[in-house]
């Protein structure tokens, strides 16, 4: 009986300790991560996303997109507004130290353990169940350790995933105070609103609030469930206004260059099955751990169809099995969880890729929670039960840490990442890709060409490996080339450091009037691009237009006012 012993220990223990003994193994597990580098998004949002390093424009955050487009603003069909204003305070507080976003996405990422304990054992007490904190607790350790959620807790671009999830949670917890008062009380309902529309602005997903908390009601106290629709439903308005009218994003917008996004509703329907298997896989066995990963089944004959929807069924029916021995009406709750987190990832509406491991971030919750659920109910029918539990998830506790903390150092840097990664996801044109910057940042420049053109070749209509393999011939003298790969980084997506290279590139190798009109073109397109308005300075001062070279010095300065600048702007003024 040493597991009982154990469980009525955790349930005799002060809170303080239990939560101070799930900081160090947050804190031990991620310890290393913290000294991490910017990785794969994070140069584009953060490193080289001057918007974000100037606190004045937070406002500006929730009036447009979110993703950096190097002088033309924030754009996208994304509106994730708290993200960038996330790196905008923190790079106030503390520069651009990698190693302050990656402790914020560490506090985030402890603090919603610390949540989810407190929202089980809530449940878990309200259905009257014994060890309910022994129980929560270990559940809560095995969120925190567990390595699908090292993408979100590691990459520092996921803030997203750990913001739309903590505020899911807070609004749960005001939730269940509101449901179980006997008055209603608007303050806690503006509250839990508040908290709903922070989740909405984190991230798309955080739309499963209303569904979850709605559930949550009706379970709870059906007799409030009208009012937390109706208030839900008006948080939910608000955030469109902000979302369309407001910001002005697209309503849809799909990429060509993503696979799913390109494939046939009938064809991500039949890649349902390896998604679902690939997310069962990263639960239980989360052995290969990768990223970017653009699977599309094709053709029903493709095993990776029949087979995973096999082992699907089978699944599901030891499921039922299991659910129906040991049932109780609260599961409803978990499991509405997971059907509401999981219907977003699944692609009907497509997504910027099939899987993601970070995205198992809020899904994984219900999962956990019918699995305290259904040891709780099992425990009530018979104590041993409570035996193979606690031996059952210490177990995986302590093997998912283990994977984890291997897993953070692949989070190192560029290089790091997608040399390991690659090697289960040879296919991935943006893995690919990337890999060819790590290695041309390194200096092999020779190594990195091939991974450009195999890119190219398994995404033709993308437009950031021609600009990088521009640089390449750049390098090697072969201007024409440079100039068709720039160009056509430019035809497939405006993309702002094919205007940047192209523009130097001709102004360094072509009669300065003849690359006027195709710098005052650009500048229509990325009216804030830095580079680009220096080069449109240094022209005009080549061809005797000095009051045209002051005003784009002038703006040059006013974008970036760096010392370097300054000097420029200080020699183009002294022309006469």
């Amino acid at each position: 009986m040493i597991f009982k012993k154990i469980a009525e220990k955790i349930e005799k223990t002060n809170l303080l300790y239990l939560f101070t003994f799930l900081f160090l193994i947050t804190f031990a597990l991620y310890f290393f991560s913290l000294f991490n580098g910017f990785v794969w998004d994070d140069e584009e949002q953060i490193l080289k996303n001057f918007i974000i390093q100037n606190i004045s424009n937070l406002p500006y955050f929730f009036t447009s997109s979110t993703f950096n487009t190097g002088g033309a603003g924030l754009s996208g069909w994304y509106y994730k507004p708290l993200m960038p204003v996330t790196f905008s305070l923190i790079n106030f507080v503390f520069g651009l130290s990698p190693f302050f976003y990656h402790l914020f996405d560490l506090i985030i990422h402890f603090v919603n353990g610390i949540l989810i304990f407190l929202l089980f054992k809530k449940l878990f007490d309200f259905s009257k169940y014994k060890f309910s904190k022994t129980v929560a607790f270990l559940l809560s350790l095995l969120f925190i350790v567990h390595p699908v959620n090292v993408e979100s807790v590691a990459y520092i671009s996921s803030t997203q995933e750990v913001l739309y999830v903590l505020f899911l949670l807070l609004a749960l917890f005001c939730s269940f105070k509101f449901l179980t008062g006997k008055e209603n009380s608007w303050l806690k309902l503006l509250i839990i609103n508040f908290f709903i529309l922070c989740s909405l602005l984190s991230k798309e997903s955080g739309i499963v609030s209303i569904p979850i908390i709605i559930l949550l009601t009706y379970l709870i106290n059906k007799s409030k469930i009208k009012i937390v629709s109706i208030a839900s439903f008006l948080t939910f308005i608000f955030y469109l206004i902000l979302r369309f009218p407001i910001a002005k994003t697209p309503f849809s917008q799909h990429s060509q260059i993503i696979p799913i996004s390109e494939a046939t509703l009938t064809q991500r329907f039949m890649t349902i099955p390896f998604e679902l298997f690939s997310y069962v896989r990263l639960t239980f066995f989360p052995l290969n751990l990768f990223v970017a990963q653009h699977t599309v089944i094709k053709t029903l004959s493709d095993s990776r169809f029949y087979l995973d929807f096999l082992f699907l069924l089978i699944l599901l029916s030891i499921l039922i099995l299991v659910l129906k021995k040991f049932w109780t009406k609260n599961l409803i709750f978990f499991i509405g969880w997971v059907v509401f987190t999981f219907a977003i990832l699944l692609n009907i509406y497509p997504l910027d890729m099939t899987i993601a491991e970070r995205w198992m971030y809020g899904p994984l919750i219900g999962l956990l929670g019918i699995l305290g659920f259904v040891c709780l109910e099992a425990v009530k029918k018979n104590i041993k039960y409570l035996g193979v539990f606690i031996f059952v998830i210490i177990l995986f506790s302590a093997v998912f840490f283990v994977r984890s903390f291997i897993r953070t150092f692949d989070w190192k840097d560029d290089l790091s990442l997608f040399s390991h990664d690659i090697k289960y996801n040879f296919d991935s044109f943006d893995a690919q890709n990337n890999l060819g910057v790590a290695l041309f940042e390194e200096g092999k420049i020779l190594q990195s060409e091939p991974y450009f053109k195999k890119s190219i070749k398994l995404s033709p209509k993308w437009w950031t490996p021609y600009n990088n393999l521009g640089v390449i011939y750049q390098r090697q003298g072969k201007i024409k080339e440079a100039k068709i790969m720039y160009q056509k980084s430019i035809d497939n997506g405006n993309y702002y450091l094919a205007y940047e290279n192209l523009a130097q590139l001709k102004a360094s190798t072509e009669n300065p009037k003849q690359v006027l009109p195709f710098i005052e073109s650009s500048l229509k397109v990325l009216p804030d691009n830095e580079a680009l308005n220096k080069v449109a300075a240094f022209l005009y001062v080549k061809t005797g237009e000095v009051q045209k070279a002051k005003f784009y010095a002038t703006r040059t300065y006013q974008l970036d006012q760096s010392e370097a600048n300054y000097l420029f702007l200080k020699e183009i003024l002294n022309e006469k």
